[in-house]
């Protein structure tokens, strides 16, 4: 296909001109195809990438019962930008993550959006467990990780776990040999039990500012951490409740453009109005889009949909295109290794890519050059 003059957002900013794809990227050039259709006045700009959602919609993939109801949330994702996601599964019981995981395993032959599978849990902290079912907290073991990727089929690429936890610095190192990014949140870690997971191999920290340790200055914490090791990413939950806008922009102050990744954690209840639905099988309620366990001020989640999140970060760090596409492209993709063929508009990458119109309405979603979601014309 191709789409004459439009606005191209590459790896350094907007070039106007025409773009060539079949499955993947063929062409960008300047000059205007004879027989392309006309998108003039259109942005495109690279698909996003969500590695931290919990579900949309009404369903999430905890507790759907069918391969239809975890499509539906897939389908909410694809028509609020997200090119590339990992299902997340928060902490549950063996018998759920084993049944859910062959679930998504199965889905993912028919949808090209799942780039794999993210667990939070289920070895996480009880002090900082947020939302995540206590009962159903357990000890590092590799060996039930490599349960949990045996009926994954191998898809689990991303983990979240709590480095505080005995046994860390080893299970860190067997899951890198593996290929498998570790994450490190949920966690009441000192800043020293970070840095041994960090030098293990963890590269990531889950939705900093939620659900860790808060700074110190007499006791360094995982979140010290987080922000002193450069290299490491941050995902940010990006709806502005979970981190005020102010943070936000602290935390891209400290981070910088590139290890910064915007995430959704949506529930559920995305795309959905107030009222009481669940986290897998915790009751939760939601009230001005702030989702909260019931009986409890716990938060638990978001309603944030990752094109709404793009255009936060717009707004919040008073940024560019690039530099909110870097946060919710580039950086998750080059995070999971990705990004030879995921994360911008380069030839050879897949085409994957959103068509904006200029007041940032989402028109057409792209994945391997397919359209996967067009806005209805009024």
């Amino acid at each position: 296909m191709k789409f004459n003059n439009c606005d191209i957002l590459l790896e350094n900013g907007y070039s106007k001109g025409t773009l060539i794809f079949n499955d993947k990227f063929e062409n960008i050039t300047s000059k205007i195809e004879e027989d392309g259709l006309d998108y003039s006045d259109k942005l495109i700009i690279p698909g996003l990438f969500d590695i931290h959602t919990h579900g949309a919609a009404g369903y999430d993939f905890n507790s759907a019962k069918t391969l239809d109801e975890m499509q539906i949330i897939l389908n909410y994702y694809m028509s609020h930008g997200v090119t590339s996601v990992l299902p997340t599964l928060l902490t549950d019981t063996d018998e759920i993550y084993f049944e859910k995981l062959e679930m998504i395993y199965e889905l993912s032959k028919t949808n090209p959006v799942i780039k794999g599978i993210h667990i939070e849990g289920p070895f996480l902290s009880k002090a900082y467990k947020g939302a995540q079912p206590e009962s159903c907290l357990q000890p590092l073991k590799i060996e039930k990780f490599n349960e949990y990727q045996k009926h994954a089929h191998g898809l689990i690429k991303y983990i979240t776990i709590s480095p505080e936890l005995d046994g860390c610095e080893e299970f860190v190192k067997e899951l890198v040999k593996q290929g498998i990014v570790v994450s490190l949140g949920h966690s009441g870690a000192t800043f020293d039990e970070a840095t041994v997971a960090i030098k293990a191999g963890a590269k990531n920290f889950t939705h900093v500012m939620n659900a860790m340790a808060p700074i110190n200055q007499h006791q360094p914490s995982i979140l010290a951490a987080a922000w002193y090791y450069s290299d490491c990413y941050n995902e940010v939950i990006c709806d502005g409740i979970h981190v005020h806008p102010e943070m936000v922009a602290l935390i891209h102050k400290i981070k910088g453009g590139n290890k910064m990744i915007g995430i959704t954690d949506s529930l559920m209840a995305a795309g959905l109005p107030d009222g009481n639905y669940f986290i897998g099988f915790t009751p939760i309620y939601v009230k001005n889009h702030d989702c909260r366990i019931v009986g409890s001020d716990v938060r638990a989640g978001s309603t944030l949909n990752a094109f709404d999140g793009f255009k936060n970060v717009k707004r919040f760090l008073n940024c560019s295109d690039l530099e909110s596409s870097h946060i919710w492209s580039k950086n998750p993709a080059e995070l999971l290794y990705l990004f030879k063929n995921h994360g911008s508009i380069a030839i050879n990458k897949c085409a994957d890519f959103l068509v904006l119109d200029k007041n940032y309405n989402l028109l057409e979603t792209y994945i391997n050059g397919k359209c996967v979601y067009r806005k209805e014309s009024k």
